[in-house]
């Protein structure tokens, strides 16, 4: 799960700045090199602020489903896997430039609600004592993941984009010029979401069966 929704989250992080290029591309052809530069940056700060917002989110969230509603910390990956598919619906839909912040915030979101919750799941999961260790195995995921979809993007990108004299690429064919790899990520999406679900409902099979097995211990 971490692997793979990190996967979605990095090639849009990775890329956004392909999008906003190919969407103004397209959407007006006058606009200088600068104007588009500025909206790419513009994009990563996005990213980054909705990131460290998601993070705290979920953070703090996971704490209170856990300690006030006695219910499964999991509803929080729930919560980064269907914002993630929300995001590869929108890559999927919009066309107009102006509109991209949406990806790319929700992209934002997503990303940091993941990382905000997964070493909290990975304590629960394993305990304290080994929670380095089990933390760097699960980063090989992200580091996979990543460049799996990466790669898929770059492939795409790289099939519709022409070569400038000066040896740069150039994709003025709007969304056409990364469609495909969004309906890739948003397969994996649907994916993530109905793991998430059933995670949740093991990890509340699992409390169950504990929380009787020590109402038992007690009773005897």
């Amino acid at each position: 799960m971490l692997g793979i929704l990190t996967g979605i989250g990095l090639m849009t992080i990775n890329n956004i700045g392909n999008d906003a290029q190919a969407l103004w591309t397209y959407y007006d052809g006058k606009s200088s090199k600068e104007f588009i530069l500025r909206r790419q940056l513009f994009h990563v700060s996005v990213i980054s602020a909705c990131s460290f917002i998601g993070r705290l989110c979920s953070g703090i969230g996971s704490d209170f489903l856990v300690k006030k509603l006695k219910t499964s910390r999991f509803w929080c990956l729930v919560a980064a896997s269907s914002l993630f598919l929300i995001a590869q619906i929108l890559a999927l839909s919009i066309r107009n430039p102006h509109y991209l912040w949406l990806l790319s915030s929700i992209s934002g979101l997503a990303y940091g609600a993941l990382f905000g919750v997964c070493p909290s799941l990975v304590v629960d999961a394993f305990g304290v004592s080994g929670f380095a260790l089990n933390w760097g195995v699960m980063m090989l995921g992200p580091v996979t993941w990543g460049n799996v979809l990466n790669i898929v993007y770059g492939r795409v990108f790289d099939a519709h984009s022409k070569i400038l004299e000066n040896g740069e690429r150039l994709c003025s064919e709007g969304i056409a010029c990364y469609r495909d790899a969004y309906l890739a990520t948003f397969a994996v999406s649907l994916l993530a979401v109905a793991v998430s679900l059933w995670s949740v409902r093991h990890d509340n099979k699992v409390r169950k069966a504990r929380e009787e097995e020590e109402s038992r211990a007690h009773l005897a």
